[in-house]
């Protein structure tokens, strides 16, 4: 079993898009472990004030997680994950203005019932100053088939201190929405998307380590929502990021504090903020317990209108909230324990959005949304 030290250093904490852990980056698993991870997601129901039309009870979502990493021969790492998502509910369909310019929101007539299933398969080859790995993917729901290939490469120099690391990824998906002669909608879309990321790691002494990375992500294709009443959005976006991770282990307290920051920008003329805090404590020989707290904000897309406008019909506009400016607070508490070979995790997450949460500037949604989200998970070494 890892020491708990590495642990609280490093558990799930380079998680950010292109951020990779450098721990043992270099080392091929030389035993077979085994991961199941149950979690429901479950959104707050829209304010009454807010309905105007339709169901307001919004997703509630159950996802289980598989994951299995075997060694291959002397030299390689193979890791094969899936996982099960069946999701129920209504979502906002649409925006209209009331009385006094106040705004209220169409909800989608009928509960949704979905499910999703997707799979991936990497296969990682260490090497004595460094690593590279191949992956690919498929996923696939009742309207919507996706599948993916990668390529990601590290280095390591600076007696092993520093790391380069970067890789390229691409994904097809393709779109057949439900109701479609119902509702006027498409029938068969497609988008092809392209990402690559760049990151740079260097172990600052024995109890620290700090990383950064930049991500390019290009759409192109219908990136319209389909199951949004007069969505209309422009056929290409590109996508930066430019995330930051420090870590550092406090000796004297048997624990590791995790500090994240993030930095987006697109050409939907969407800006964002993403800070994170995290602290990996550990309690006695086998349990760590992790408070976080994460602030998320955002501006507003610049074809965003906080009521529909279905006169502007073929030029870009959506009232979907996802591209409003809103900001949003979140806190978790993550418990983990460690008997012999196996770990169990409980972790829960309350996340809250409010327009006045934003320090970016942007029309915001009365459509926000505020969630519940929980986990269990176990995993075995063997």
């Amino acid at each position: 079993m890892k020491s708990r030290s590495l642990i609280a250093l490093t558990t799930s904490a380079l998680a950010l898009p292109g951020i990779t852990s450098t721990a043992n980056a270099d080392s091929p698993p030389t035993e077979s472990s085994f991961g199941y991870r149950v979690s429901t997601y479950e959104e707050d129901n829209l304010p009454e004030e807010f309905l105007f039309l339709g169901d307001p009870e919004r997703y509630d979502i159950t996802i289980h997680q598989f994951q299995l990493v075997t060694p291959v021969g002397e030299n390689y790492g193979l890791t094969l994950s899936s996982s099960y998502e069946s999701m129920s509910g209504a979502s906002p369909w649409y925006a209209l203005p009331v009385f006094e310019g106040e705004k209220s929101i169409v909800m989608s007539g009928a509960t949704i019932h979905e499910q999703r299933r997707d799979y991936n398969l990497s296969l990682r080859r260490y090497q004595d100053n460094g690593n590279y790995a191949f992956s690919i993917g498929t996923s696939r729901e009742n309207d919507y088939y996706s599948w993916s290939g990668g390529f990601d490469i590290a280095r390591n120099f600076n007696n092993d201190l520093a790391t380069i690391a970067g890789g390229v990824s691409v994904s097809n998906d393709d779109i057949n929405p439900t109701d479609a002669a119902l509702f006027n909608r498409v029938t068969d879309e497609s988008k092809r998307t392209s990402s690559a990321f760049v990151s740079v790691s260097q172990i600052i002494d024995q109890n620290s380590l700090f990383q950064s990375s930049l991500n390019m992500t290009r759409h192109k294709g219908f990136l319209t929502d389909p199951y949004k009443l007069g969505d209309t959005r422009p056929d290409s976006r590109t996508q930066w990021a430019w995330s930051n991770a420090y870590r550092r282990f406090v000796n004297s307290l048997d624990a590791a504090l995790h500090l994240d920051v993030r930095f987006y920008n697109d050409d939907f003329g969407v800006n964002s903020l993403t800070l994170n805090a995290a602290w990996y404590q550990n309690l006695g020989d086998n349990w760590q317990i992790t408070p976080s707290i994460r602030y998320y904000s955002q501006s507003a897309a610049d074809f965003f209108t906080p009521v529909n406008d279905f006169s502007l019909y073929g030029v870009p506009n959506s009232s979907d909230y996802r591209l409003a400016s809103y900001g949003a607070v979140s806190g978790g508490l993550q418990v983990q324990t460690f008997i012999d070979d196996m770990s169990l995790v409980f972790k829960i997450e309350r996340y809250v959005t409010d327009a006045d949460y934003s320090i970016h500037n942007g029309q915001s949604s009365p459509a926000l949304v505020n969630f519940t989200r929980m986990s269990l998970g176990v995993s075995y070494t063997f």
